[in-house]
């Protein structure tokens, strides 16, 4: 064998034992191999996680669906509406007008809730994208900070494009159980 046709054969050796092939052979598909799995964030001091769903938008017309999950070990009450912060991208707060219920959707008013562990409710977050003022220039936000209450608790930051235009208004709703309300 010569040196050329030995340092080839070295060469298809080394590839094939680092997983590769040459040209002329077909590619094998590597074995699946099993991933470590990610572990969900730790459950916050507090108990609960809010998180920012999919933001469904037609014809100018937005609605986001927020939840609150009780992720501890005890029982968590609420009664009200979320308290919500719309921010820059810097995550500086900007002048939003953030009102009970919309003229997008029918808010039902609040109901006390206690939510199990594991159990969740929801909000849903609506605005428009209108533009009624064009000197003053377009409202757009990056992030939201999400609170289990109007008058406080730990802000909890989801990030999304909230473009309401020049109106500067954001509508809400209040926590609700999600599914069927059970029977007092």
């Amino acid at each position: 064998m010569t040196r050329t046709a030995l340092a080839a054969a070295l060469a298809v050796t080394a590839l094939a034992a680092a997983g590769c092939s040459s040209a002329s052979e077909p590619k094998a598909r590597p074995e699946p191999t099993a991933k470590p799995s990610r572990t969900a964030p730790a459950c916050p001091e507090d108990g609960v996680v809010i998180k920012g769903l999919p933001v469904d938008a037609a014809m100018g017309t937005r609605a986001m669906g927020i939840t609150l999950t009780n992720c501890g070990t005890r029982p968590y009450k609420i009664n009200g509406y979320p308290g919500v912060r719309v921010l820059d991208e810097h995550r500086k707060p900007l002048d939003v007008k953030v009102a009970h219920g919309s003229d997008i959707v029918d808010d039902i008013g609040p109901e006390p809730l206690t939510l199990k562990p594991g159990e969740h409710a929801t909000a849903v977050l609506m605005w428009r994208n209108r533009v009624t003022n064009v000197t003053g220039g377009a409202v757009n936000g990056a992030y939201l900070a999400l609170t289990p209450a109007e008058d406080g608790g730990r802000p909890q930051t989801v990030r999304e494009l909230v473009d309401l235009g020049s109106t500067g208004r954001l509508g809400v709703t209040a926590w609700h159980r999600e599914g069927p309300k059970p029977r007092r």
